[in-house]
């Protein structure tokens, strides 16, 4: 768990109590100050501490109570994974897809190919998105031979 998630809570936990700082911190042994610190991410408690905090705000399950929720994950209704697999599905719609929503490809730009192809007869050309030109642009040069 973070420390931004033991601020978050522990704050919570005091304001759905109904205890302020002060009375939380008489009843620990510490200021008003430091509970409020704790509660703003400016400290933390250690972990005897957090017990009795979790004691006093009468925390049954403390993992359930300070456990973070994935910032990343949302919910799809049934709907929208039926157009997500349909999308996947139909490769020949996708560019439409895409058009009409506004989302843009990954664009591939053509390059000349400095080596020759395998049998040493013909130039080549290879696609590559703009990410992998930039990285090629700003690589280090090296003297190094192969």
């Amino acid at each position: 768990m973070s420390r931004e998630t033991i601020a978050r809570v522990l704050r919570k936990l005091r304001l759905q109590s109904g205890l302020t700082a002060n009375e939380v911190g008489a009843m620990i042994g510490k200021s008003g100050k430091t509970v409020n610190a704790w509660e703003n991410n400016r400290g933390q408690p250690d972990a005897d501490m957090l017990m009795n905090l979790c004691d006093i705000y009468n925390v049954k399950d403390i993992l359930s109570e300070f456990r973070e929720v994935e910032r990343d994950v949302f919910t799809v209704s049934h709907h929208e994974k039926e157009v997500v697999l349909a999308y996947r599905e139909d490769t020949s719609m996708q560019a439409a897809v895409d058009r009409l929503l506004g989302v843009e490809r990954e664009k591939k730009i053509r390059v000349y190919k400095a080596a020759r192809s395998d049998n040493g007869t013909e130039d080549g050309y290879v696609e590559l998105t703009q990410e992998q030109v930039d990285s090629l642009v700003n690589a280090p040069e090296t003297d190094d031979d192969f």
